[in-house]
């Protein structure tokens, strides 16, 4: 075990100062996403809502309250923007490019996080939250394939970025 350790932290420290960072902040992202939807919650009774797209149809009938279409709104599109740092950082730190592979690490671990929620009863289980995380991860891997193509097209000239 300490020989794996060991070589993890040798290939570690011959990173450039860049990737260090990022893979500093993909750590704390990380956490982050456990804490905000595992950690960070009490303890309660199981509970799911496996209806697919059950917030969007909560968003149209609340459309003309205020406060609910901005609570469905948050629900929907912050499951969205949670995930788009791990379709951008994973391509990048583990060499995972295919779209195929961030997609299925995306549903997987998001779907880990829903089914540990039901387990535990800290939250609801709901399959909204595993599609639009999964659907974020695809917008975030997006971004960063289309970032590669730029960066591929421009290489030789003066970027503006």
């Amino acid at each position: 075990m300490t020989l794996i350790s060991r070589e993890i932290l040798q290939r570690a420290l011959q990173w450039s100062k860049k990737r260090k960072i990022l893979t500093a902040l993909f750590a704390v992202y990380i956490f982050a996403v456990l804490w905000l939807t595992l950690l960070d919650r009490q303890w309660g009774e199981r509970q799911a809502e496996l209806m697919p797209f059950w917030e969007v149809q909560n968003l149209f009938e609340n459309i003309g309250d205020e406060y609910l279409r901005k609570f469905w709104l948050g629900q929907i599109f912050g499951n969205i923007a949670m995930f788009i740092p791990f379709g951008v950082l994973l391509p990048y730190l583990c060499g995972i490019t295919k779209f195929r592979r961030v997609f299925l690490m995306a549903l997987v671990f998001s779907a880990g996080i829903e089914i540990t929620q039901y387990i535990t009863g800290r939250g609801l289980c709901e399959f909204d939250d595993v599609f639009n995380n999964t659907l974020g991860a695809c917008v975030g891997y997006t971004a960063w394939r289309l970032k590669m193509r730029y960066n591929e097209k421009y290489k030789n000239e003066q970027s503006p970025w």
